[in-house]
């Protein structure tokens, strides 16, 4: 019966080598034969999965690491970068890295769509086996990604369910030695709703401007970005205006907002990714009416 090879891989967690199968009694006609019937996936060789795993944990796997750092949170629902690339964890002696869409091909050193950190070593192989903790994710991002790109991706790691949320404290114990990273982590804010706003609050904090996220503004209102109690930013997406009725609704938010006497601007997530020149040119021309909202060096 094949079926005990598909029962121990996901009692194993889901991915498993070939030896660690034939030490637990399976043969390898049992595992091959398993793998032929389409019970399991071959992942590259001597390297077997359950069907049905996420396809960044199998193409990790192809390479010969761990889901990591920003693909480690956006897998557990963290924000996710434009043309994200795949981030993976691999032994700092690993050599025989492959390619994560073919096993017959080496990994090209040169593909921007792969990033390999040669730190697994590290990871706990019982609970880090398919993918780096939350913790240990957070502080990849830190030392790997933007600044702006951290703060989005952990900011909204933040708000994901307590087991798939970084702790910063262990992000901290993990950043041990990179003290520039860690001092990033004073820039995080889980209070910000969207990737854009943690991007937005980012930017503007490396101009001296400090920006206040998800500020209530009236006992049912809340605003996006708030600047020197008066300047608000509105970061705003087609996804969440897509019908009449919304466009309408957040048309009318906007009015009832600046009738409280604050100045909006709003920037769409492509502004705010894409060209933030204009986005900030706004924002500098609306404060050089007032004084008072940059930071003190």
């Amino acid at each position: 019966m094949t079926s005990r090879v598909p029962d121990l891989i996901r009692h194993l967690g889901g991915l498993a080598h070939r030896r660690e199968l034939l030490g637990r009694g399976l043969t390898r006609r049992q595992v091959e034969t398993s793998w032929a019937d389409g019970e399991i996936v071959r992942v590259r060789h001597g390297l077997y999965a359950s069907r049905g795993l996420p396809d960044d944990i199998i193409r990790a796997a192809r390479v010969g690491g761990t889901v990591s750092g920003a693909s480690s949170l956006a897998l557990r629902g963290g924000w996710q970068a434009p043309s994200p690339r795949l981030v993976v964890s691999v032994a700092h002696n690993a050599r025989d890295l492959r390619d994560p869409d073919d096993a017959g091909a080496r990994l090209d050193a040169g593909r921007s769509d792969v990033l390999v950190l040669r730190d697994r070593t590290r990871f706990c192989p019982r609970t880090e086996r398919l993918l780096a903790s939350p913790s240990r994710a957070a502080a990849q991002v830190l030392l790997h990604e933007s600044p702006e790109f951290a703060a989005a991706m952990i900011d909204s790691a933040m708000r994901l369910p307590h087991r798939q949320r970084p702790i910063l404290n262990e992000v901290l114990e993990h950043l041990a030695g990179h003290r520039t990273a860690r001092g990033m982590i004073a820039s995080l804010d889980p209070r910000a709703e969207a990737g854009s706003e943690s991007i937005a609050r980012v930017r503007l904090a490396q101009e001296g401007i400090r920006a206040e996220p998800q500020v209530w503004v009236d006992a049912d209102t809340r605003v996006d970005l708030l600047i020197d109690g008066w300047l608000v930013i509105e970061c705003v997406s087609v996804d969440f205006h897509s019908s009449p009725a919304a466009y309408k609704a957040d048309r009318a938010r906007i009015l009832h907002i600046m009738a409280l006497g604050y100045v909006v601007i709003e920037a769409t997530y492509s502004q705010i990714l894409f060209d933030w020149t204009a986005v900030s040119t706004a924002v500098t021309v609306a404060l050089g009416r007032h004084a008072g909202a940059r930071l003190s060096a």
